[in-house]
């Protein structure tokens, strides 16, 4: 029987054995003063145990929305410590664990020498000397502010940001981020800023010389102008395809979102590229040898399915030489993925060469690419390009004579 009934069982005994006292005495004594003051101390009894049971009803629900509400509250802290793109734990003021997540771990082992399993193992990791230090001096303070700090620095070719929030309480938590990927890219920018401004001084040195001869010898031939108009226009356009280019490696780097997706047919662009090309091909008298399904598809963005194609085709278009053959086939299907080949039966890359071909800006001769009109970024775009299709690239001499790229792109 539950502890609310016993009290009820209680509460109307109490009443009955107080009635019934009080009409055994008022029948003794022929006095009704008593009954009546009987009477009135059962309906007092009787509103005080309608008040109490109201009141405690009310406790009871009070009491089972914070129990709720802290169960809430708990539940959105371990999902948040779940999924948390960081490494997190939660410790008490005598640097007990209170709470972690599986990156806290994780991260943890990627930094120390040994094996951990344990998040308390942090403050022996002789990287984080300064967070201990830290703990060490602000725990101490009387003051109730919330008090922080942080730090990077590198370990096995990692970089990661550590920082610390001490609380009111004096309980802590520490927070680790691997930031490998963002200090890559902080660096990968400014090699890009200083190449970029490398690169733009040549055309625009140009540009600016030739127009300055035209200026100053304005009774100069008619021959002569052309030839400096022609070098002037060639220039415009090798800054106008270096500033394209790099538009593109910027939406590649940072706004891959924005790209939209469509099903895409792979022989399709291969044939718009060729067709695009195909003045300068029947010039250096170059042939395209395409052996792709029909009905190849991808789900991918056109314009950078495009610029693979195409980037790789103008590769070979500028460095095979004449009378070559240009031959892209698809030679795999799986579930998963279509692979890709696109190679020429030209003079080929010295092999130290391959592994940097696809960085930005490189190139295998620099003058000579810099007077056929490259600008360093083609095939860096590629491997972005197949990269953000969840794809590979890797470069090979053929065995034949030529450069062949062998690239993958997700279905």
């Amino acid at each position: 029987m539950r502890s609310s009934q016993l009290r009820l069982i209680s509460y109307f005994g109490c009443i009955i054995l107080v009635y019934a006292t009080g009409i055994i005495l008022g029948y003794f004594f022929k006095d009704t003063s008593i009954i009546i003051f009987l009477i009135s101390a059962c309906v007092s009894l009787v509103l005080f145990y309608i008040i109490a049971k109201k009141m405690s009803a009310e406790n009871t629900k009070r009491w089972e929305q914070t129990k709720e509400s802290l169960y809430m509250e708990r539940e959105k802290l371990r999902t948040h410590l779940r999924y948390s793109t960081r490494g997190r734990a939660v410790f008490s003021p005598h640097r007990k664990e209170i709470s972690s997540n599986e990156l806290f771990i994780q991260l943890l082992n990627i930094i120390s020498d040994h094996k951990v399993q344990y998040s308390e193992k942090f403050f022996d990791l002789p990287e984080v000397y300064e967070i201990i230090e830290f703990l060490d001096n602000k725990q101490l303070e009387p003051t109730k502010e919330t008090k922080s700090t942080e730090i990077r620095f590198s370990k096995n070719d990692c970089h990661f940001e550590v920082s610390c929030v001490i609380f009111a309480d004096k309980s802590f938590e520490v927070t680790i981020e691997d930031v490998t990927k963002e200090e890559e890219q902080a660096i990968l920018k400014k090699q890009l800023a200083q190449n970029v401004s490398h690169e733009l001084k040549t055309p625009i040195s140009s540009i600016q010389g030739f127009t300055e001869t035209l200026i100053n010898n304005p009774n100069m031939d008619e021959e002569k102008k052309l030839f400096f108009i022609e070098r002037c226009h060639a220039q415009a356009v090798r800054l106008s395809n270096l500033l394209q280019d790099i538009s593109m490696l910027n939406k590649l780097d940072e706004s891959s979102d924005s790209f939209e997706m469509d099903t895409i047919n792979i022989l399709e662009v291969v044939e718009s590229v060729t067709q695009d090309v195909s003045l300068v091909l029947e010039e250096k008298n170059m042939h395209v040898d395409v052996n792709i399904p029909a009905d190849v598809t991808i789900n991918g963005n056109m314009l950078q399915i495009y610029s693979i194609f195409r980037n790789l085709i103008d590769n070979s278009i500028l460095y095979a030489g004449i009378g070559t053959t240009i031959f892209i086939e698809c030679y795999r299907i799986d579930s998963e993925f279509i692979y890709l080949s696109v190679a020429d039966n030209g003079v080929g890359v010295d092999s130290k060469h391959l592994n940097k071909i696809f960085d930005r800006f490189y190139r295998v001769d620099k003058g000579r690419s810099r007077k056929l009109g490259g600008t360093g970024l083609g095939l860096s775009i590629v491997k972005n390009a197949i990269q953000f299709h969840q794809g590979r690239i890797s470069a090979k001499n053929r065995k034949g004579g030529g450069v062949e790229f062998l690239f993958t792109l997700h279905k």
